[in-house]
């Protein structure tokens, strides 16, 4: 889809889109997992929301690129002011089953260090013994009030919510590692970028038959085994 921005707004939106190719990648040898592309616009943020359902498991991807902080690293007024906060909280509250992941260049000591601390705690009384540091407990109740949920609330959530920091030429090498013994991975590489853009404009669901379809048309073919 197209959006107003600079360079860094191009280098999002190309990190994004090679994001969801990686996903393609995956779903072309795992029977029954489906994507739905779901890129969101607003006027001080760009997200890909990317949905997968394998094995009747959900998965949202909110991928953004790099924090807007000069360390490069996301804080909750980053993770607030780009409606990120917003959008995991969404997610969590339409499916409290559903495994919610963040994909970015940067990191985040919240969902990286606090949740997963976090997650040691069998009750809210466990969280300062789970918490261990008094910067994680401040940073626990910073997210109290910046998702306006109580302990409870909270430990369910931070349960739920992981993160992936990921580069983005580490994305890339992934696609092609995944087709490495297959051949033509560079040329598959290429082919799923270019797909996940038009899929991600159109919010078009992206299956295996459609992977199929994609290769077969661009004259892309391997020995597929068993796949």
């Amino acid at each position: 889809m197209p959006y107003s921005g600079g360079s860094s707004t191009h280098s999002g939106i190309a990190y994004q889109n090679w994001f969801l190719a990686l996903q393609v990648a995956y779903s072309f040898f795992e029977a029954n997992r489906i994507i739905y592309p779901e890129a969101f616009t607003t006027d001080i943020s760009i997200i890909d929301d990317i949905k997968v359902i394998h094995n009747g498991q959900t998965t949202f991807f909110n991928v953004k690129y790099r924090s807007p902080a000069s360390n490069l690293h996301w804080n909750q007024g980053d993770l607030k002011s780009q409606l990120l906060f917003k959008n995991l909280r969404h997610q969590h509250e339409a499916n409290k089953k559903a495994n919610i992941i963040l994909v970015s260049e940067s990191n985040c000591y919240l969902i990286t260090e606090v949740f997963i601390r976090a997650r040691n705690a069998m009750t809210p009384a466990d969280l300062p013994l789970a918490l261990e540091s008094i910067k994680a407990i401040e940073e626990w109740e910073k997210a109290k009030l910046g998702l306006d949920y109580n302990d409870f609330q909270l430990l369910t959530f931070a349960k739920k919510v992981s993160m992936r920091s990921l580069p983005l030429f580490e994305i890339q090498n992934l696609i092609e590692h995944r087709f490495n013994p297959l051949g033509n991975s560079k040329a598959v590489s290429k082919l799923f970028f270019a797909k996940s853009i038009e899929c991600s404009s159109n919010k078009t669901m992206i299956e295996k038959k459609n992977i199929n379809k994609w290769l077969l048309d661009d004259g892309i073919h391997f020995n597929l085994d068993n796949k």
